[in-house]
């Protein structure tokens, strides 16, 4: 075919179709995943007043990315097969092909295989979501995204770490219903217990204003006796990852009572070791 065969009337007029057809595809693929977005968006995302399917607020954060993620893909396959088919391109032995490939690609990869379903199992029986703090193993941090094959945690120092789903066999979830704040604060002997019961009791009541506390601080009472001091514990239900806190703030507010109403502090025993006992005894052998 020469030159001017390509660039005749009907040739041209072919090609823009084909490249308008094109084009509409790729918008509609953008517009489409664009549509599903806020769809899924405002299905777990509850609207004041609405009477609607609602879930707890991390998991539907989960949720709802993993279901955007699908879509995306979604679109973007068929997409891709309407492109392939503006070439003339007999998808079908392809589509075929591929699915052979996949089932070869799946015995190979069982690793693979078993990070999805790991995942899956992860995710529907809700073990954990994004912003949950967990540990795994050697790992901890907090969930910065999930999906069917990997779990992103960063950790404290900042430092991101991806966990493939297959290889988190225990869980420990810190985030989850709430946490016990146990502070254990030494007492001297001579120092009056009921006293002091009462000046914590106070401490409670003021501490249990912060809205980090769910239930308590509550004065459980003696849980040891040590050389020099007695332990009186107190317990506190908190909101998860708050307890630090409210025991830092229990302590500061006991030691400023304390002092104010002259508790005597716990004196530590004298140090008692083999080589002094020695001496005792040898001391209280001599006859002088």
């Amino acid at each position: 075919m020469s030159l001017g065969d390509f660039l005749s009337p009907g040739v041209l007029i072919e090609v823009g179709s084909r490249l308008g057809r094109m084009a509409a595809i790729g918008a509609i693929a953008w517009l489409a995943c664009h549509f599903f977005g806020i769809l899924v968006d405002r299905f777990f995302t509850p609207e004041s007043g609405a009477k609607k399917f609602y879930l707890e607020e991390k998991r539907a954060r989960t949720l709802s990315a993993l279901l955007k993620t699908i879509l995306r893909y979604t679109v973007y396959f068929i997409a891709t097969v309407m492109l392939l088919q503006e070439f003339k391109i007999d998808t079908t032995s392809m589509i075929a092909g591929a699915g052979i490939i996949g089932l070869a690609v799946g015995v190979g990869a069982q690793s693979l295989v078993k990070d999805f379903i790991t995942g899956f199992f992860i995710i529907l029986e809700d073990q954990y979501a994004v912003g949950d703090y967990i540990v795994s193993g050697e790992m901890s941090g907090t969930v910065e995204e999930m999906g069917f094959r990997v779990t992103k945690l960063r950790d404290a120092n900042g430092v991101l770490h991806i966990l493939p789903n297959s290889s988190i066999s225990r869980i420990s979830n810190f985030t989850r219903g709430y946490m016990q704040a146990v502070i254990n604060i030494p007492v001297a002997y001579e120092a009056d217990l009921g006293e002091v019961f009462t000046l914590l009791e106070a401490v409670g009541r003021e501490v249990s204003a912060m809205p980090e506390v769910l239930e308590g601080p509550k004065v459980v009472g003696v849980v040891d006796l040590r050389p020099g001091e007695v332990i009186v514990r107190m317990v506190a239900k908190t909101v998860p990852l708050e307890q630090t806190k409210v025991e830092a703030a229990v302590r500061h507010k006991v030691k400023l009572l304390f002092d104010k109403e002259q508790i005597p502090a716990p004196v530590p025993a004298p140090f008692c070791g083999p080589a002094k006992r020695i001496r005792q005894e040898e001391q209280n052998d001599s006859p002088l």
